[in-house]
């Protein structure tokens, strides 16, 4: 709030009471917690995560128009891999390239600017395109948070096949590939308890022990290794491959982003049991 305040050269009062009116209009809380140390709620940080992807369209745009600007790397990926795997990341090419400004577009609107690169996910069957490069193909898994994975595996298998099934709205039917992953089709399954719009939303429900969820390795590999999550069954791999698409071949800008993409995702650690 302080810092709003500041940088908007107003008081820390008018930001209260834009906070206020923000939350009135909206019909949910945006921060929680004492008034000396606010945190933002689930709905604050989805909300905050929108609106800064809105006002960095916003500066691009100024900054094209005025000064044709090539330091701007504009990138797009799923809004979950932004999250989860690039934005922990970035601060690694920015040492590298401190020049270039990385610009993520995350929905599935077309942006306003034309994307450099783009990070997309090939369904099963599906060809590469000419203009595209592989990146690596996904690994799944069964996670559950560690509160609710005690004793030997066996145990915790069988623990987990009676915990509420998670479900991601983007991708309905990924408990039908993890049980053709496993060899498991035709048994019965648990109905889903909630289904969520995005893979961060389930993935935080399930940290939270709220339920099962099947979700790719490289979403959820640091919790994975510090312990908050646990897989029982390990990782498969799925039918589902990421690649790299370039839309201007031939910019220094682009071969450095992609030339560092690949060598992190070389770097990334493969899951164990």
């Amino acid at each position: 709030m302080t810092a709003a305040a500041e940088e908007l050269a107003v008081t820390h009062g008018a930001i209260s009471r834009h906070v206020s009116h923000l939350e009135a209009l909206i019909g949910a809380p945006l921060f929680e917690g004492a008034r000396n140390r606010p945190r933002l709620t689930a709905e604050g940080r989805v909300f905050g995560f929108a609106l800064t992807a809105a006002f960095d369209q916003i500066e691009d745009a100024l900054r094209i128009v005025a000064k044709g600007d090539d330091s701007i790397l504009d990138v797009a990926c799923l809004s979950t891999f932004a999250m989860r795997w690039l934005i922990p990341r970035l601060h690694d090419f920015t040492a590298k390239y401190p020049r270039y400004d990385v610009r993520l577009a995350t929905d599935d609107r077309l942006p306003r600017t034309q994307i450099d690169v783009q990070i997309a996910v090939l369904p099963p069957g599906a060809s590469i395109p000419d203009n595209c490069s592989l990146l690596f193909q996904e690994q799944l898994g069964l996670i559950v948070a560690s509160s609710a994975a005690k004793g030997e595996l066996n145990r915790i298998r069988a623990e987990t096949a009676t915990l509420p099934r998670l479900e991601t709205r983007t991708r309905p039917h990924v408990w039908r590939e993890w049980s053709r992953l496993t060899s498991q089709d035709g048994q019965e399954t648990a109905p889903a308890t909630r289904i969520f719009d995005h893979y961060h939303l389930t993935i935080e429900a399930a940290l939270n022990g709220l339920g099962a969820a099947i979700a790719p390795w490289h979403l959820v590999a640091g919790d994975v290794a510090c312990g908050r999550l646990v897989a029982p069954y390990g990782f498969l791999h799925s039918d589902y491959r990421y690649v790299v698409k370039v839309e201007r071949p031939g910019r220094r800008k682009t071969e450095h982003f992609v030339g560092w993409l690949k060598q992190a995702i070389a770097d990334f650690p493969a899951p164990t049991l």
